[in-house]
């Protein structure tokens, strides 16, 4: 049996136990070891592209509201969206734009998109308020090539680069195209997130359970069983490359396949864009780092719950949220350029069509998968080479939850 990826990336080839995916208390660690001390993603900085343009990002584990603005100097902040009043949460649109201000919907008090209090309705009949006191709560956050993150933890002394570490490096400069235009896709889902991650880190699925989408685009005679191109570890981050058919062209049964991509030269069947807008994106140095000639995607992982997909033809990302031990909300993003004419349109809509039957396929499966391990009946998974992911994740995790802070789990991870 090979173990290339398992041994590359210093992990022993044994079983892995399934009880964190079930147990509550380990979903609690998680909670308190890992989503409040890890950078989390909110967006890009086309989400705010704006002064005065803001979004409210969820953070269910936690039971946090993030709001992130854009102010007039130019620089994203991050708040606790909740009143200096009594709590209530002072944003209730997912976005906006244009706002220097934003006023409670319960009792009028006023900030600025800078967290600061403005003012007070029936001021006169508090006793004696300090304004410069009360303003939103200020929370961590920085930029890394386009992406905002935040960190949850008030006392946090490790940077956004310093946490990326290598991975960031081994990413920098991407260019994103189309990064200011995209579509959504979200769902709330019965399983831990854990099932959620898994099921977007590994390829040995794909010829089986998207037999009938994207399975014969992953898989040939040459590599059936549709096996990774490359690996490499970065911290607690990590990334594969998969395979593509090099020769895969839509059959005579796929006819409205066949119309979608005719007369557009297009990298892959996976692909919104003409091949010309993603030339600098398909040349950096770390996408398809291996220059594999049957490469067709990549899959960037940023721990614990962010993943930037690369193909020949764009980029998408994951964000896997966990809301409870069995329930979790995904929102997978596709950027896309604006379409300029009927064929481009169609071509768009057929490619996120594709991929969101693919996704639904991965969906529906992950909560088979939750409702069988939670019944008890299995106490180990077994896993091989191509699943390295997996393995790593479940690793990286209990390094995570065994460390006393964030600079410990990361020096465990190294």
């Amino acid at each position: 049996m090979s173990s290339q990826f398992t041994r590359a990336a210093g992990l022993d080839t044994g079983p892995v136990s399934l009880e964190p995916y079930r147990s509550q208390t380990h979903f609690d660690l998680e909670r308190e070891k890992v989503f409040r001390r890890a950078w989390l993603i909110m967006g890009r900085v086309e989400d705010v592209p704006e002064p005065g343009d803001y979004i409210v990002k969820e953070v269910e584990i936690c039971g946090a509201s993030i709001l992130v603005t854009r102010l007039g100097n130019g620089e994203v902040r991050a708040f606790h969206n909740v009143c200096s009043h009594r709590g209530n949460q002072v944003v209730w649109e997912a976005k906006g734009s244009r706002k220097t201000m934003f006023r409670c919907p319960y009792h009028s008090w006023t900030y600025g998109n800078d967290g600061r209090l403005l003012a007070i309705s029936d001021e006169k009949m508090f006793f004696g308020v300090d304004k410069q006191k009360c303003g939103l709560t200020s929370v961590q956050c920085e930029l890394w090539d386009g992406w905002i993150f935040i960190n949850l933890n008030p006392e946090n002394r490790v940077g956004l680069r310093e946490y990326l570490g290598s991975m960031g490096e081994f990413l920098s400069g991407i260019p994103y195209p189309n990064a200011g235009r995209s579509v959504t896709i979200q769902a709330h889902l019965k399983c831990n997130w854990k099932f959620v991650v898994d099921a977007f880190s590994e390829s040995y699925h794909i010829p089986v359970l998207h037999s009938k989408t994207i399975g014969s685009t992953f898989s040939d005679a040459s590599n059936p069983m549709s096996h990774l191109q490359h690996a490499a570890f970065f911290g607690p981050h990590h990334s594969i490359s998969l395979f593509g058919n090099p020769d895969y062209k839509p059959s005579e049964a796929h006819l409205v396949e066949q119309l979608a991509y005719s007369g557009m030269k297009s990298e892959n069947v996976l692909a919104a864009n003409q091949s010309g807008d993603t030339v600098a994106l398909r040349e950096h140095r770390s996408v398809n780092p291996g220059k594999s000639p049957t490469w067709s995607m990549d899959i960037n992982e940023i721990f614990p719950n962010f993943h930037i997909d690369i193909g020949g033809g764009g980029f998408w990302t994951h964000e896997i949220w966990p809301i409870s031990l069995d329930a979790t909300r995904y929102e997978m993003r596709f950027f896309v350029p604006r379409p300029e004419d009927v064929r481009e349109a169609m071509h768009q809509e057929h490619y996120i069509a594709r991929l969101a039957d693919v996704v639904l396929e991965d969906l529906a499966n992950v909560e088979r998968t939750h409702k069988g391990v939670a019944a008890g009946a299995k106490h180990e998974m077994i896993l091989q080479d191509n699943e390295v992911l997996i393995r790593r994740m479940m690793d990286v995790i209990a390094k995570f939850n065994d460390a006393d802070s964030l600079e410990g789990a990361l020096e465990a991870c190294a």
